[in-house]
């Protein structure tokens, strides 16, 4: 009985093992494609062994046939760019988009049943005649037919200039994690099968080819040789030569064979020049030669670039382990989704992107992870390699101290004396600081756009940085070698990932990969207490927030060197480390590298032989800078403005920040009123409370104005939601409280509640606002007072006069009918809460605008106060938001209709508005031209027809031009609402 037991004791660990052994499906290729360079067609044939190494019997296979995602705007690659505000594939016409077609599956010579997917046409589902047993492979052949696109994403052409790319019926991949069909995205890349690849391509013979797999065809090989010695003797490259030759009427069949890749692209122009270099490997000494294939465009950065594919297969084959293939190919290529596309051995690339593109041969061709689920394991452990090799050159390159190179600017935005890794971190920091950001390990489908550049990019090369320099470069490049050796033509996970570096370290890791990667919190560390004897220095570091991290302590020399530095161990919040005594020890500083990706660095340094030792000096900074160490920064811009009360207005603007937010956030505007002779500006503060949830941030805030005829002071409590997508609404609720004292008329306390909503994509979109504000006025009555002896004397007597509430809804909605044309359509609703017959705030405006609340720069407000909104040029377009001018206003309610439509070719937008009042009972209408310059910030109304004219239309040129009116709208250029909006 125990020798049963024991041995079904065996029978279940052999189950549970072989149910943990790793297992992935092999796919092998053969296709023959030629290309129809006039209607820009592939016709193609192709036989697929498919090869089932799971442990399951498999009754039907899912394909991508990615080329249907551009046949319609239904497609989710359609809905992806609609989103990601590209409207270009939208607006296209029928021919100008692609499809597949021509399919004619059959299964070892056998028709099968094949039906495309409900939802998505770029997905097919194939159901087996006979089931698929664990261990046996099957034929698959299908005839098919490719329209090329024009280029909007990845496969497409430019004329006759090809990216022949996800062009051909793949299967899914199948895993332990069961079938991963996917749809075509723009966003978010691919997750393929392993196998051989045998591909001819026919073609005119004078096209230049750059393709996966290495080429058979001798006289090719031979074309190609002398092509590259032919441009290596060119000195100059005319930019203007980019005309098309004739296609030769011979055509050529080129051969590619290639085993363990997952994926197979060409390129083809006839005006490709043609660079030939080669890298001998640093472990195996094996020579791979490398191309680039460039157009006159940019030739002589293309030149140039040989160097960054040759550095890329050298180093990240150092790194990492030797590069697997024979060649590497960089090509320039009309692309339409972003700077460059990889696929194995060839990526179409701008030159600025060789580097990253190349070492996508690792990240994605060689460790073929999941991208569509897990982006940061492909795109951000690139960066942070293509990041490592550029700094081999430069000491600023980075994705976006890269963008600085002018050494001038650099010094004049203090970025000289900083790393680069402390400029990237401003650029994942500006989303993070406002609540915008979403965890770097989330599926592509779900980051905004914005957020998948400076999170799965940016954020994750930082942080894969910070665990570099935490386990130090020697121990971290063993760790990334032993995971590429276990996992190289494999699909490895997050989890696999972390174990082989857990392993080779010794390191337990889940604090970065289980805690880091899937956050949105902030860490922040400071120095509690430094201490020094003769024999160490005692170091308090305490960390707040959710997150613990390990944070590098370090002591230095006056001159910033490091003389020595130790790390604090991850998980612990208050902890005590000890360095050793220097002589010329001058300062203890946390983070002296800039990897550890705090927002505030204020509190990170101790400096021994300072009277206060944690205080930094103040630097008064131009424009903005980075956040730092070893100073506190106020940055000033210049300032000016103009009023007919205080004249020409010049000084300066003062603020702690621009690119981030901090936790206490202040800008002071003083400026010199020349006409008035008194200083006027304004000032803002506010404190944000960042959180999790549906809530985003919470900001407690106060504005005020200071002008010759007002000042206003604005407490509010305001409420950001959370962007969980790019399709997620905008929305904001804020409660406010205005006071307002115009010189010589009136003191207003005015309590409001105002919500909007905003949600749109590249074609439309719709924006919501509703408000209540009552209105408290004091005035003040002059009263004559006799004394008893008969004297008179003047005196006054204020009082408060409790207004009605004054209620507003709008409704914006506009669609483009165009990419930069929009039909545009506003309506509105105004009401008071009570039937009092008052003058004054309560006045709902058709046109014009009283700007009770003064929210509005006007230039001459003295007109608004004495003739009335009907007499003023200017408009805030509020209330009934008329353009034509109407000294008009309700009591009791108001609605109004805006209507407005860009017109072809010229820059005007004609508009109609339509506005009816209660106690009239009639409708008034307005008409005529409208123009937009500087981005919206100004716009004149040109009035053609309207009730405001006598007759219905301007009877002369004089009753026209006192109706011209305009608007102001300066927020369309406030730096700190543009990056906000950026977000």
């Amino acid at each position: 009985m125990a020798q049963r037991f024991f041995t079904f004791l065996l029978f279940l660990l052999s189950l549970s093992a072989a149910g943990q052994a790793y297992w992935q499906q092999e796919v092998n290729y053969k296709m023959a494609v030629t290309l129809n360079d006039e209607e820009h067609l592939l016709h193609a044939s192709q036989e697929i062994e498919y090869v089932n190494n799971s442990p399951q019997t498999l009754t039907f296979l899912y394909f991508h046939l990615w080329p249907n995602a551009y046949q319609n705007r239904k497609t989710a690659f359609a809905k992806q760019q609609l989103l990601n505000q590209e409207p270009e594939f939208h607006f296209s016409r029928k021919y100008e988009r692609g499809f597949i077609d021509s399919l004619d599956f059959k299964v070892n010579g056998q028709k099968v049943k094949w039906e495309l997917d409900a939802k998505h046409p770029d997905i097919a589902k194939l159901t087996l005649n006979q089931p698929l047993a664990p261990g046996s492979r099957i034929t698959i052949t299908t005839p098919f037919k490719v329209q090329l696109p024009e280029s909007f994403s990845r496969l497409g052409h430019v004329d006759q200039s090809y990216q022949i790319t996800q062009w051909y019926p793949k299967p899914a991949v199948y895993d332990k994690n069961g079938w991963h069909p996917m749809p075509y995205l723009d966003q978010g890349e691919f997750y393929s099968e392993f196998g051989t690849f045998d591909v001819k391509i026919t073609l005119p013979a004078n096209y230049t080819v750059g393709a996966t797999g290495v080429l058979q065809t001798a006289s090719e090989v031979a074309r190609m040789d002398s092509l590259a010695q032919v441009t290596k003797a060119i000195s100059t490259f005319p930019p203007d030569d980019l005309e098309f030759p004739a296609s030769a009427r011979q055509t050529k069949t080129l051969h590619y064979k290639q085993d363990r890749i997952h994926d197979f692209a060409w390129f083809a122009d006839k005006r490709f020049n043609v660079l030939k270099g080669q890298v001998t490997l640093p472990a195996s000494k094996r020579t791979v030669t490398t191309w680039l294939l460039f157009t006159n465009t940019d030739a002589a950065t293309w030149v140039n670039s040989l160097q960054d594919i040759n550095d890329a297969v050298y180093y990240y084959s150092l790194w990492l382990g030797d590069y697997r293939y024979a060649h590497a190919t960089a090509v320039d290529g009309a692309l339409s989704a972003g700077a460059g596309m990889e696929y194995p051995m060839v990526t179409v690339t701008d030159p600025d992107a060789i580097i990253h593109e190349v070492g996508h041969n690792w990240f994605y061709g060689i460790l073929a992870s999941n991208e569509r689920e897990f982006p940061w394991m492909d795109e951000g452990i690139n960066t942070y390699y293509e990041t490592r090799i550029k700094l081999r050159r430069i000491p600023y390159a980075g994705m976006m101290s890269n963008q600085v190179e002018d050494p001038s600017l650099r010094e004049l935005l203090g970025l000289k004396e900083v790393p680069a890794a402390a400029v990237d971190a401003e650029g994942f920091l500006s989303g993070s600081s406002r609540g915008l950001d979403q965890a770097v390990s989330l599926p592509s489908q779900q980051f905004r756009y914005i957020n998948y550049g400076f999170g799965v990019y940016l954020k994750t090369s930082y942080l894969f940085q910070y665990l570099e320099k935490y386990l130090g470069t020697d121990r971290f490049d063993r760790a990334m070698q032993a995971y590429y050796q276990k996992w190289k033509f494999r699909h490895p996970y997050p989890d696999d990932l972390q174990r082989e570096l857990e392993a080779s370290t010794g390191e337990k890791l889940d604090w970065f990969f289980k805690d880091l990667l899937p956050s949105r919190a902030i860490p922040d560390a400071k120095l509690v207490n430094v201490t020094k004897t003769i024999d160490q220095i005692t170091v308090q570091v305490k960390q707040t927030g959710k997150l613990a991290l390990p944070v590098e302590v370090a002591v230095l020399d006056a001159k910033g060197g490091i003389l020595s530095s130790v790390w604090t161990k991850p998980g612990t919040f208050d902890q005590t480390v000890t360095l050793p005594t220097h002589a010329a020890a001058d300062r203890v500083v946390l983070d002296p590298h800039y990897y550890f990706m705090e927002q505030d660095r204020r509190d990170n340094q101790y400096r021994f032989n300072a009277t206060f030792p944690k205080a930094e000096p103040l630097h008064l900074k131009f424009l903005a800078s980075v956040n730092r160490i070893d100073r506190k920064q106020l940055f000033w811009l210049p300032s000016g403005g103009f009023n007919t009360v205080d004249g020409l207005q010049l000084g300066a603007v003062f603020y702690n920040s621009l690119v981030t937010e901090r936790k206490v956030n202040f800008l002071v505007m003083p400026m010199y009123g020349f006409k008035s002779g008194q200083v006027t500006g304004l000032a803002d503060l506010y404190l944000k409370f960042r959180t999790e949830g549906a809530v985003r941030k919470i900001i407690l805030g106060a504005h005020a104005q200071r002008f010759a005829d007002y000042h206003t002071v604005v407490p509010s409590l305001t409420f950001h939601n959370r962007l969980n997508t790019a399709a997620t609404p905008r929305q904001q609720l804020s409660l406010a409280w205005h006071y307002v004292k115009e010189k010589n008329l009136y003191t207003l306390h005015a309590p409001r509640i105002a919500y909007s909503m905003e949600v749109k994509n590249a074609i439309a979109g719709s924006r919501v606002e509703v408000d209540a504000t009552q209105f408290r006025q004091e005035v003040e009555t002059p009263l004559l007072l006799l004394s008893p002896n008969g004297d008179a004397t003047w005196s006054s007597s204020k009082k408060t006069v409790v207004g009605p509430t004054r209620f507003r809804l709008s409704i914006d909605n506009w669609h483009h009918y165009r990419p930069d044309k929009q039909v545009r359509a506003r309506a509105f609703i105004g009401f008071l809460g009570t039937d009092e017959q008052i003058n004054g705030p309560v006045v709902l405006s058709m046109a014009g605008s009283p700007d009770y609340l003064k929210q509005t720069p006007f230039l001459n407000r003295a007109d608004l106060n004495t003739q009335g909104p009907g007499a003023i040029r200017q408009t805030d377009r509020q209330d009934g938001g008329f353009r034509n001018p109407l000294s008009l206003y309700s009591r009791e309610w108001l609605a109004a209709l805006n209507l407005s439509v860009d017109l072809p070719v010229t820059p005007f937008t004609a508009y109609l508005d339509l506005g009816r009042i209660q106690e009239l009972d009639k409708t008034f209408y307005g008409a005529g031209l409208e123009l937009a310059i500087l981005n919206k910030a100004f716009k004149l109304y040109l009035p053609v027809a309207g009730s405001n004219f006598e007759k219905s239309v301007p009877q002369s040129p004089k009753e026209f031009a006192k109706s011209i009116r305009y608007s102001l709208h300066v927020n369309m250029l406030h730096p700190f609402k543009l990056i906000d909006e950026l977000q």
